[in-house]
């Protein structure tokens, strides 16, 4: 009997405690869940979009949580991943310290702050950590805007012979050649002379550091674009763990700061990277194309336009075939009429190799999204023709790049 008892007891104490446990995991797990996931939606370059909890992303796929359950996607089959929990508390303030680092780092932020190596750019809460070899440049918002506080960005030299710091001054300003060796709530840290010297924050209307040209890459792939509450950054590699964004294995940016990922753009060769094989031209008066000057600005050619990006401008008729890079899949652009005195409509079309033909009426100023599968074929072309006789106008093709 003395046998049976002692068997049963820890026999019972034990499966209330594994039923215990099993609660607790679960209840854990839920709220794990709850804390750490960020509501997620996920486009895909051929399947349905998908929403749901973001639990990983590593070199290979992420992971959402479905429905309740887990499923994982190729990160070769996602084009855009994109924050749509609503977030907690409004609209934040606008920045106080706007700062610039290579890859198109560009975030603004309530403080930045930099010891034993690591920069952390304050955004309420929460802090984006990275090495201050990636900053180039921080901008100070005076807490009163004078007239010209910022005059002393246009006094930077192209190529600094030292790192420096903007200082302001009873009548504008002064940059102090130095080096930067640590910024605190309260001070910049700089070496001047030999000598370590602490400058008042509140003096200091900016800091640029002393950085080697960024190395250009031989290739025309771009990098993952990440976009963030108040800021936005290009990144080789993105990961998702617990809750965090890890950049190229170094930078680390809080998960409720997430906004977008757009994966294509890391794999896109942009078309205005690709000189055109063959490019051919004849406006609505024929006679223009062969007067002196005039040839050139027919002819397809690239533009930036104000506050955009570079990309190729078309007027009718014209045509341009680009030989299609390996690997590709997908070619995808905005074609956009530019807007010009004239109301006319213009015909825009666009085919890869001797496949179906992509053909479009454009009639106002919006953008119209092309897209052409391009997996086997070698060449594509786009025209742009007039439409119901009339002169026409430019159409410009932004975002417009094979993805691969």
């Amino acid at each position: 009997m003395r046998g049976r008892r002692t068997i049963a007891v820890p026999c019972g104490f034990g499966l209330r405690t594994v039923a215990w446990a099993v609660v607790c995991w679960a209840v854990l797990t839920v709220a794990g869940i709850a804390a750490t996931d960020v509501q997620v939606r996920v486009e895909g370059t051929a399947a349905a979009p998908l929403q749901g909890g973001l639990r990983s992303i590593d070199h290979d796929a992420l992971e959402l949580i479905v429905d309740g359950e887990a499923r994982r996607v190729p990160l070769a089959d996602v084009r855009t991943l994109t924050a749509v929990a609503a977030r907690e508390g409004g609209a934040m303030p606008p920045a106080v310290v706007q700062v610039v680092g290579d890859g198109g780092l560009t975030i603004g932020g309530d403080d930045l702050r930099w010891e034993a190596g690591r920069a952390t750019i304050v955004r309420g809460t929460a802090g984006i950590e990275l090495p201050i070899e990636r900053l180039r440049r921080a901008v100070w918002r005076p807490v009163e805007e004078a007239a010209g506080a910022s005059d002393w960005i246009a006094a930077v030299p192209a190529e600094p012979a030292a790192d420096l710091v903007a200082v302001t001054q009873s009548e504008g300003f002064e940059l102090v050649e130095c080096a930067i060796t640590a910024i605190s709530p309260t001070g910049v840290t700089v070496m001047l002379d030999g000598e370590r010297i602490p400058v008042n924050r509140g003096k200091v209307l900016g800091l640029v550091w002393v950085r080697p040209p960024a190395a250009k890459s031989t290739s025309t792939t771009g990098a993952t674009q990440v976009s963030i509450i108040g800021g936005a950054l290009g990144a080789s590699t993105v990961e998702w763990r617990d809750g965090e964004l890890v950049l190229d294995g170094v930078i680390r940016v809080p998960g409720e700061l997430l906004q977008s990922i757009d994966f294509a753009a890391g794999r896109t060769v942009a078309l205005v990277a690709i000189e055109p094989e063959t490019t051919s031209s004849e406006p609505f008066f024929g006679g223009l194309a062969t007067l002196d000057g005039l040839a050139a600005f027919f002819a397809p050619r690239i533009v930036t336009p104000e506050n955009g990006q570079p990309a190729w401008l078309m007027r009718p008729r014209a045509t341009a075939t680009w030989r299609v890079p390996d690997d590709s899949r997908r070619f995808h652009a905005r074609a956009v009429r530019v807007a010009t005195a004239s109301s006319s409509a213009v015909v825009v079309w666009a085919r890869a190799d001797d496949g179906p033909e992509w053909r479009q009426r454009l009639d106002d100023a919006g953008a119209t999204p092309i897209e052409i599968e391009v997996n086997d074929a070698r060449r594509l072309t786009i025209g742009v023709e007039f439409a119901d006789g009339g002169i026409g106008v430019p159409v410009r093709f932004d975002d417009a790049g094979f993805e691969k």
